[in-house]
């Protein structure tokens, strides 16, 4: 009877549309190159909750199938190795990609997993199974250590991170850079923060809820407003000499704010959406876009970044603490997604404690 309950694990799972439930499931053997991890923390990503309620473009066009073992920001302790595993031992703190390629294609056996064709996502798109639970499964190929200087928590929030890294990245962020920054979740500051990080001259961040903006601040951002009281345009436009922004990271899956956006930006701006809008464009003022030679790219999650997050959160140049808004136990995870549009004008980001430190 021991060793039966040794096999079996907790697990969340998304059964349907408004359909939670805890299970009871076998605990993962790591086979050849696969890492075993006991899930310490595991943030509740917009996504997350999307799936739940069903509320989703990707369960519409059935590119996410229930059930759905969500969960794709998480940290969390080797617990055990399969054979040929040379970087990872038991102990050991870790993150992971949050995409599992085949492994191998022409294409990963070159090491380029951005054009493996068979990518599947963590807890969501093709589901390999989520971080909700009590432990996870993962090539070692996307698994990373975390450095000692970097606490589990904290760590949780590289997910989100990566995608904010990308689109500074893409943005091509220089020391003259005036940067606006809509939205107030976890991946809008974490950009201001990166932003700064990377040395950008001017950091300006619009949000809906004071206290969010609060945190903005407290995270780098040079000034704020709050778009429900004031014209954004008019805000960056007092701020930049007249001139917009010439970089323009949007996160707020606002079509309102995606509109503003283009009216705040500087001619020959780079504008970087990191959301899903659920809606067909429409308001959007395509002229003004297009006289201003203005740059619009959609950003999704890619490999090669979470090592890179990992290891500018360890030089301690910045803080993304201040994101973790809410905390609950495991115990209490369905409750938490049930009634998680309660906290929205507080919370940024919600992490659960799946196991112990």
């Amino acid at each position: 009877m021991d060793q039966q309950i040794n096999n079996q694990m907790n697990a969340l799972i998304i059964a349907g549309p408004g359909e939670a439930k805890i299970i009871k499931t076998g605990k993962p053997v790591p086979g050849r190159g696969e890492v075993l991890s006991r899930v310490v923390y595991s943030g509740i990503c917009g996504t997350d909750l999307a799936i739940y309620s069903g509320d989703l473009s990707f369960v519409r066009d059935g590119l996410i199938k229930y059930p759905v073992r969500i969960g794709h920001e998480w940290s969390g302790i080797v617990e055990a190795v399969g054979e040929g595993v040379s970087r990872f031992q038991p102990g050991d703190r870790v993150v992971s990609d949050t995409g599992v390629t085949c492994g191998t294609c022409p294409h990963c056996l070159a090491g380029d997993y951005n054009r493996c064709p068979n990518t599947r996502a963590l807890g969501t798109i093709d589901c390999w199974d989520g971080s909700f639970a009590e432990y996870m499964l993962m090539p070692e190929r996307h698994m990373f250590q975390i450095p000692d200087s970097v606490d589990l928590d904290v760590a949780a929030l590289t997910e989100p991170s990566t995608i904010a890294l990308a689109a500074v990245q893409k943005a091509a962020i220089t020391a003259d850079s005036r940067v606006l920054v809509v939205g107030t979740g976890a991946i809008g500051l974490a950009a201001a923060a990166l932003c700064k990080y990377y040395g950008a001259r001017q950091v300006l961040v619009g949000g809906r809820k004071d206290i969010k903006l609060d945190v903005a601040r407290t995270v780098g951002a040079d000034e704020t407003i709050n778009m429900t009281r004031e014209d954004l345009a008019q805000f960056v436009k007092a701020r930049t000499d007249g001139k917009g922004a010439d970089v323009v990271i949007e996160t707020s899956g606002s079509i309102g704010a995606l509109a503003q956006c283009v009216h705040a930006a500087a001619s020959k701006a780079r504008i970087q959406l990191i959301s899903f809008y659920e809606t067909q464009l429409r308001d959007f003022d395509i002229d003004t876009f297009t006289l201003k030679a203005m740059q619009m790219t959609g950003i999704v999650g890619e490999f090669g970044l979470t090592d890179k997050v990992v290891q500018i959160m360890a030089s301690g140049k910045i803080n993304l603490r201040p994101l973790i808004t809410h905390r609950f136990a495991f115990d209490d995870v369905i409750d938490v997604i049930r009634t998680a549009h309660n906290l929205d004008a507080t919370k940024i980001k919600i992490l659960v404690q799946v196991g112990k430190l």
